[in-house]
C-alpha cells in the first residue's frame, strides 16, 4: 500500500474515512443549536416592548440575527453534503471555523472579565463550539485530506 507525502495511508478507493463521517456527525448539533438559536432570538425580539422606529429597529435586529442564522444552517448543511460526498473539506471548514470562532471569542471575553463561571445557559454554546472545532480538526487531519485528494482525480 502506498503511502502519500504527508505519511498517512489513504483509505481503499471510495471508503469514507472515519474522521470525514465524526466530523460530519459533530457538524449535526451545530445545526440545531444555530436554528434554535436564531427562532429564540427572533421571538425574543419581537416580544420586546418598544412602540414606532424602536419597535422596527428591535425586530430588524432580531430578523438581521435570524437571518445570519440561518445563513449558517444552510452553510453548515451544505457543507456536510460536500464533505459526505467527498467533493470538499471546505464547504464544512467555513462554517465549523465560524462556529469554532464565535466559541474561542466568547472564552477569551469570559476570562478577560472574570466571568467565566457555571451558567446552564452557557453549556450549550460551549459545547457546541468545542464540537465544531473538534470537527473543523477532523476534517483537516490527513486521512481526510488525502481522501478529499483523492476523490478530486
Amino acid at each position: 500500500m502506498s503511502t502519500t507525502p504527508t505519511g498517512a495511508s489513504p483509505p481503499p478507493p471510495g471508503r469514507r474515512p472515519i474522521v470525514v463521517t465524526l466530523a460530519v456527525v459533530l457538524m449535526v448539533p451545530s445545526i440545531v443549536t444555530w436554528l434554535i438559536a436564531g427562532i429564540a432570538f427572533f421571538r425574543a425580539m419581537l416580544a420586546a416592548e418598544g412602540t414606532g422606529l424602536g419597535r422596527v429597529l428591535v425586530v430588524g435586529i432580531g430578523a438581521g440575527v435570524l437571518a445570519i442564522a440561518l445563513l449558517m444552517v444552510l452553510l453548515a448543511a451544505l457543507g456536510i453534503l460536500m464533505a459526505w460526498t467527498g467533493d470538499s473539506a471546505q464547504g464544512l471548514a467555513v462554517p465549523a471555523g465560524f462556529t469554532f470562532g464565535l466559541f474561542v471569542v466568547v472564552i477569551v471575553v469570559l476570562l478577560v472579565q472574570g466571568k467565566l463561571t457555571f451558567e446552564p445557559t452557557m453549556v450549550t454554546p460551549l459545547v457546541v463550539g468545542g464540537l465544531a472545532g473538534v470537527a473543523l480538526a477532523l476534517v483537516k487531519s490527513p486521512p481526510a485530506r488525502a481522501w478529499f485528494a483523492g476523490r478530486r482525480r
